[in-house]
Order: structure tokens, then sequence, then C-alpha cells
């Protein structure tokens, strides 16, 4: 009778800590980079990213001029969210040093679909009277090229302008894009892309709590915004940081990681918002760390010997 209540007890010991909160339950994990124990704290950097394309411009120069005052562990803390205009648009910058509508200044004019002409006739300036479509046309795009730089004062109504003078105003352009696409490349390694985008192998955010894990296999860290919910858990595939500030909390013995996302009123402010945020670059090579398999059968069997004994 005895060894009977000996061994449903053991038995009901370990039951319970299999579904208990332990605070390093399923959370022990390994990075492949050089990552020192302690707290981390991921500040995810929401932009209001603006619609027009006039307002795109000035947005991006506020954003090269704030991102060139970071210095290099600023610029490291930075996790920008990543939304899909966003990504369409960074994309292309990274890609080919321009984006939107900027495309259409590049292409020779005879090149032009009916959708870049229809486009191009909303541009709101004087072109030369005696000239044709195609001249008109190209007057049109080299305007639109002058004002990616805040040239529109340079621009001649009765000048009959060039694919020359175009491509040359293009390098002007591209030398003066040169800051923004350097400072992008820069912090493009702390991107967090929007649950929305189509993108593997990176950080994604997602604004849903108990989002579908298996639309996402190849994404290593997921933020997940929740109420209830603090810290982190280690899956086999992902590893999910929460959002927020609630009362279950979950870490390991070794890290304590916490996340919140911030939309500054100004981009002037990011330099503030990088002082306390870790970059998620450094920990997106991990893998869960692995258990020696022991017998839970033997233990028990060793243990209750033991106590029988006695």
């Amino acid at each position: 009778m005895k060894k009977i209540i000996l061994l449903f007890s053991l038995i009901t010991l370990v039951g319970c800590s299999q579904f208990s909160s332990r605070k390093d339950q399923s959370q022990n994990i390994v990075f492949q980079n050089s990552v020192p124990q302690g707290k981390y704290n991921f500040t995810i950097i929401s932009l209001n990213y603006p619609q027009s394309y006039s307002d795109k411009i000035s947005f991006y120069k506020t954003l090269d001029s704030n991102l060139s005052n970071l210095n290099d562990v600023q610029a490291n803390g930075i996790n920008l969210l990543i939304s899909n205009e966003m990504n369409k648009d960074f994309s292309s910058l990274l890609n080919t040093g321009w984006f939107d509508k900027e495309i259409l200044g590049m292409k020779v004019v005879e090149d032009l679909t009916n959708d870049d002409v229809n486009y191009l006739n909303t541009i709101t300036v004087s072109t030369p009277e005696n000239a044709g479509n195609l001249q008109k046309l190209l007057n049109r795009q080299y305007y639109l090229l002058l004002q990616l730089t805040d040239n529109e004062y340079m621009y001649n109504s009765e000048f009959l302008y060039t694919e020359l003078d175009k491509s040359l105003l293009m390098e002007s352009v591209l030398l003066n894009r040169k800051s923004l696409i350097d400072n992008l490349n820069k912090i493009k390694k702390n991107f967090v892309y929007s649950m929305h985008n189509d993108i593997a192998n990176a950080p994604l955010y997602s604004s849903s709590e108990n989002i579908n894990l298996k639309n996402f296999p190849n994404n290593p860290v997921i933020f997940e915004k929740s109420v209830n919910n603090s810290g982190f858990k280690v899956l086999s595939d992902n590893l999910i940081i929460f959002v927020g500030n609630g009362k279950n909390i979950y870490s390991t013995e070794n890290y304590d990681f916490t996340a919140n996302i911030v939309t500054p009123n100004s981009l002037d402010e990011l330099k503030n918002i990088s002082k306390d945020s870790t970059g998620i670059s450094r920990i997106l090579k991990w893998k869960r760390k692995e258990w020696r398999k022991n017998s839970t059968n033997e233990n028990l069997e060793k243990k209750f010997s033991a106590w029988e004994e006695n």
C-alpha cells in the first residue's frame, strides 16, 4: 500500500509540472551569434508612411537626415516595421534607386505605355507650344526628375529637352539619393515585416493574437501583440516574442525578452527610441537547447527504491 501511495504521488508531481506555468518551461534557447545572458527589449518603430508621391519625397528626405545623425550603436537599435507599401517602395529604392512613378522618368519616351502617358499628362507644367506629343512627354519626364531634388525652378517651358538631358539629370538624382540608400541598407537587417507581407526567413509582426503558425514555417522570429502574455516562447520553428505587458510572463533563467511598439510623432524621435532598444538581427539565428533524454520510469524507480529502503 505504501508503495502504491508513493508511486501515485510521484506520478502526480510529474504530471503537474508538465502543465504548470514554470518560468523556464520550453523556453530554453541558444544563439549562433554571441548573445550574452540578460534582459533585452525590442522596440518596434511603426512610422506613418505617406500615400502621395510628393509626401513620400518629403518623408524620405527627413528620414535620411535623421538616420544620418545616428551613430552605429543607435542605428543598430532601429527595428523598423515595414508595411506592404513601404516594402514595395524600399525594395525598389534599394534595387534600382527609384520608387513609385519615378520609373517613368527613366523610360525612353517611345517605350512609355498608355498608363505612363496618362500619368505624365496629369503633371501640371507648361510645354513648348510648337512641340509634338513625344517632345511634350519628354519635357514632363524632365520636370518629374527635377521635382526629386526640389529643382523645379530650373525647368524652362520653352526648352526642348532631350534623352541626354534626362540621362544627366537621372545621374544627378541617383547621386543625391545615395545617402538615403546607404542608410536604408544600414538598418535593413533589423526590418520587421507586417505579417501581410509575403516575406520568408525574416522577422514578422502580427497585431492579432494566436495566429496560425502553420502559415509562417520559415520565419525565425514572430512578434505577436498580446494583452495576456509577455516575454517569449520557443517553438520548434518559431521564436514568439509577445508585444505587451500581460500577466503571463515567459522567460528563461538566462534570457528575458520584452517587446513594445511605438509610433513616433516625428522622425526626430528615432535617436531617443533606439537608445534602449536591441536590434532584432542579434537573435535571428537560434535553436532550441538540446536536452539529454532520460528514462522517466528509471528515475522514478530509483527514487522509489531509495524511499522504500528507508
